[in-house]
């Protein structure tokens, strides 16, 4: 569960302040839950509060569990770091099994040979990729994604998409895309962001009627780039 305890927020995006809640209080319990509203472009700025990247002007986001860091995003797959220092390193982090964790990534990605060489060198498949493979290696209890799930028809989707569906069980997911197929496919409910607030809704189809999904600025930025469509941006992890 995530809970949002008198939050107000009013972030630093696209050049001036942005006030984003006002004074929110919300527990959002075990469930999975399409991130919608009018104004996609301030996602990411929500996605960071409720991975808890950075904390609100005021009150505070707490945790039961373990939250993910923002799946999408691709910031930290870069630089003269290797893919195996990465997979130390978030092993390290989360205190799992690092042996375990190589062999998760090796089996799930293209070309596991990528993974001695820097991440600056990587093509784009590979380091998406990389990023989607390394956030099952955790055992979260609350997945944030932010862009679209992997689906181009190839290998790396199909083995992926079936880990993630058993990691899912039980467990909750907040999922912010502009892929409308992939809301309806995986969530049940409606996570609002309107007006300063955060609200859920149980009718997700009316939901997505309201705010027909569509792709924030920096996702139009990026789609040409984009093998998942995810528009990937900083991540609150690196090295």
């Amino acid at each position: 569960m995530i809970h949002l305890n008198g939050v107000t927020d009013e972030p630093y995006a696209f050049g001036s302040r942005q006030a984003l809640l006002a004074d929110v209080d919300l527990d959002i319990p075990v469930g999975r839950y399409a991130l919608l509203s009018p104004a996609p472009e301030m996602h990411r700025q929500i996605v960071d509060l409720l991975c808890c990247l950075r904390p609100p002007r005021q009150g505070f986001v707490k945790h039961d569990g373990n939250v993910s860091w923002a799946i999408g995003r691709q910031g930290f797959i870069r630089g003269k770091a290797n893919g195996l220092s990465m997979i130390d390193f978030v092993s390290e982090m989360y205190e799992i099994d690092a042996e375990a964790t190589h062999e998760l990534v090796a089996d799930l990605i293209s070309d596991p040979k990528c993974l001695a060489r820097p991440m600056e060198h990587w093509p784009l498949y590979i380091r998406q990729e990389f990023s989607f493979a390394l956030a099952l290696a955790p055992a979260f209890d609350v997945y944030v994604i932010e862009g679209a799930i992997p689906f181009e028809p190839c290998r790396f989707t199909r083995l992926w998409l079936a880990l993630f569906e058993e990691r899912l069980v039980g467990r909750t997911l907040i999922l912010s895309s502009y892929r409308q197929n992939q809301l309806a496919d995986y969530c049940f409910k409606g996570l609002i962001y309107e007006r300063s607030a955060l609200s859920i809704e149980d009718d997700l189809d009316q939901c997505i009627r309201r705010f027909p999904p569509r792709r924030s600025r920096s996702e139009s930025g990026s789609a040409g780039d984009d093998v998942f469509g995810s528009g990937f941006e900083e991540s609150g992890i690196g090295i």
